[in-house]
């Protein structure tokens, strides 16, 4: 794109701010600039649900994926977890938020998460579409909130890096414009018709018969780590953690992972009803 043409569309971007329809008209305005099939924006918040506050393109067809994920999913996804841990605002591929030496760690669940090897994070939301990659845009925003800007692209082709070529060249300005109008805005970031975090629910998953080792170890498989991956962060052995594997497994009467992924998503539904 020429540099006036570009300039032209910058300027747009710094006129939305404040409006009403701040967000789509970024979106219309990031769709001449840069390549992807679909785009999500969510927003997130420490004490609720994330919400979605914008959906474009191929997105519009995944109302179910949407859905599971807002009211499910969320909680084992790692952009929510690097929300929680205060990631870096900066671009991203979904890869890059996935737990080192991952190697397909989420297990197959007939309830809201189903395996997928092909999956960056090693599973797919029911309803979301498959063979995509995701390109990110996470945007910090005072009183621990983010924007999340998710952009889905066909993978095995040159769109992703062009998609995060060009994502990258327009974040300071997008950035800059998404903080500004929450300035301006605030109202447009208030969490509105999501339920309550599940963040609770997953830090209190088998709280009442596993030790805090246990408990530790757990929530690391469900977020996607490997055995080696467990002991790496928590400086124990591999044994040690394929016995803490073994004795949390006997404690839930469960014997596999699979068992286990469909456990913690049950307690989510149970608890959420």
């Amino acid at each position: 794109m020429e540099s006036n043409s570009l300039n032209r569309e910058l300027a747009r971007i710094i006129a939305a701010i404040g409006s009403d329809s701040f967000f789509d008209q970024i979106a219309e305005i990031i769709a001449s600039l840069i390549p992807y099939e679909g785009m999500v924006i969510f927003l997130y918040s420490e004490k609720s649900a994330p919400m979605t506050i914008g959906c474009y393109k191929l997105a519009r067809n995944y109302k179910e994926g949407l859905d599971n994920f807002t009211k499910y999913t969320y909680v084992l996804n790692p952009v929510y977890r690097a929300f929680l841990d205060d990631v870096k605002a900066s671009t991203y591929l979904i890869a890059d938020l996935v737990p080192q030496d991952i190697e397909s760690q989420i297990a197959n669940s007939n309830l809201k998460i189903r395996i997928d090897k092909s999956e960056a994070i090693g599973y797919r939301t029911p309803g979301w579409p498959k063979n995509m990659t995701e390109v990110l845009g996470l945007v910090q925003l005072p009183g621990k909130k983010m924007i999340e800007l998710n952009f889905l692209v066909s993978r095995d082709s040159n769109q992703v890096q062009n998609c995060r070529q060009g994502l990258e060249n327009l974040y300071p300005v997008l950035a800059s414009a998404i903080l500004k109008h929450f300035e301006f805005s605030p109202q447009q970031f208030d969490i509105r018709s999501t339920g309550p975090s599940q963040e609770s629910r997953f830090q209190e998953f088998g709280k009442n018969i596993l030790t805090d080792r246990e408990q530790g170890v757990v929530k690391m498989i469900l977020t996607g780590h490997s055995s080696n991956s467990i002991a790496l962060n928590l400086s124990i052995s591999v044994p040690t953690v394929k016995t803490h594997r073994r004795n949390l497994y006997n404690k839930f009467n469960i014997s596999s992972q699979a068992e286990l992924f469909n456990l913690f998503v049950r307690h989510l539904m149970d608890t959420a009803a």
